[in-house]
């Protein structure tokens, strides 16, 4: 296979990686569409976050995605910012957030990380980072990583709004 052909690829694979990146705000709009205020605020178990909760959270990783994100394509293998998910649901209480708002901040953030993403060549979604749990990272690991991030909290969703509704019966 030609350099070209191998590029053409490479290029094809980023726009389908970034097309699902960009659409994500939808897939958690369509998990959250008709949510009650009192549904927004139950949890599913003990332990398990409520639908506030989980919609802030997504809203908050999506701003450590985007310094995770333009550390890679700027820095020469940089170390990664870590956090700690529990203590920032405590600490920036995550439960008195409204979820239509850190939806919309969501959007907003994912938004501002496309048309970054979208900026860079094709080559920057192999530059690494070094994350302390996961080790040497690339772009388009985290590029995928984010997406399915938010695929697997819209399921969380819809789990627990299962939950809530087979309460209320």
């Amino acid at each position: 296979m030609s350099d070209s052909a191998t590029s053409d690829i490479a290029t094809a694979e980023i726009k389908e990686l970034l097309e699902r990146f960009r659409q994500s705000p939808s897939v958690l709009e369509k998990a959250l569409d008709g949510v009650t205020e009192e549904e927004s605020k139950f949890s599913p178990a003990p332990g398990k976050w409520t639908i506030r909760e989980i919609v802030r959270h997504v809203a908050d990783t999506e701003f450590l995605a985007g310094v995770r994100l333009r550390q890679m394509i700027a820095e020469d293998r940089p170390d990664l910012a870590m956090f700690d998910q529990d203590k920032w649901a405590v600490s920036l209480k995550y439960n008195d957030s409204d979820p239509r708002d850190a939806l919309l901040d969501f959007g907003v953030l994912r938004e501002m990380n496309t048309t970054m993403l979208a900026g860079v060549p094709p080559e920057a979604y192999d530059r690494e980072g070094i994350h302390a749990k996961r080790g040497v990272t690339t772009l388009r690991f985290w590029v995928d990583l984010f997406a399915k991030h938010i695929d697997k909290h819209a399921q969380q969703i819809l789990v627990a709004r299962e939950a809530f509704a087979k309460r209320a019966r």
